[in-house]
């Protein structure tokens, strides 16, 4: 992969001056996709960090209407480091100091709201998570925003298949799409479709470039640009989030 010409590119910082300085619509916009990007990695930070679910749940909401309100990161500028980890630092300054006045006031009293996430499953997650050892709060956030786009991307993959009447054949193919291939398996799973094997192996090799094609796309929305190289380099950071 060729180096970027600076450490922190611009094109990942577009969203935050819509934030600043872009209209209502636009910041509204901007923070609709950095919610979808980040709220579940914040809040899974702020869960590792002892917080309540409660609490979790109300630090993340008051830290994007931060946002939203053009109360946070006035100043920033990519000479500070990656949007990703400005967003973790702002949201730890936030919960240490600007969330703990809001506790004052009766929860809920006079606030916005934004829509909160389904955190069943997270919960589920974050609690076998917290329990592996040596795990920090970095890696943690880095690996709930990996998930967040992995999930993202494969559930807008669903609708391609749905919308074109192939929910069936996403089914099928969604259990072995992140699996290394064993050719038992996928025999297996192709005389239960009716399908040939080398059939079903290349309907899930067109599956796996599409889903490539879906986190490309999810990654180079939250980023608001097109350029490869920095698609691709987020590409590699989100699976080396796993390692």
């Amino acid at each position: 992969m060729p180096p970027s010409p600076t450490p922190f590119p611009n094109t990942r910082w577009t969203l935050l001056e819509k934030l600043r300085n872009g209209s209502d619509d636009d910041a509204h916009s901007a923070l609709e996709t950095l919610c979808g990007a980040y709220w579940l990695p914040l809040y899974a930070v702020a869960r590792f960090e002892h917080m309540s679910e409660q609490d979790a749940q109300d630090a993340v909401q008051g830290f994007f209407l931060t946002l939203l309100r053009r109360e946070t990161f006035a100043k920033a500028d990519a000479a500070q480091g990656r949007l990703r980890s400005l967003l973790l630092t702002a949201f730890n300054n936030y919960r240490h100091s600007e969330w703990r006045k809001t506790q004052r006031h009766k929860r809920g009293q006079g606030t916005e709201h934004l829509p909160l996430h389904d955190l069943g499953d997270a919960e589920h997650r974050l609690s076998r998570d917290f329990e592996a050892p040596g795990l920090s709060v970095e890696t943690i956030y880095a690996r709930e925003w990996a998930r967040a786009v992995l999930d993202r991307s494969l559930t807008a993959l669903r609708h391609f298949y749905e919308e074109r009447g192939q929910a069936e054949r996403f089914a099928l193919l969604a259990g072995p799409l992140m699996q290394e291939d064993d050719a038992a398996r996928l025999a297996e799973l192709a005389r239960g479709a009716g399908m040939k094997p080398d059939a079903l192996r290349t309907a899930l090799h067109r599956m796996r470039g599409q889903y490539r094609a879906h986190i490309e796309r999810e990654l180079a929305a939250t980023l608001d640009t097109n350029d490869p190289a920095v698609i691709q380099r987020e590409v590699m950071e989100l699976f080396q989030a796993f390692d």
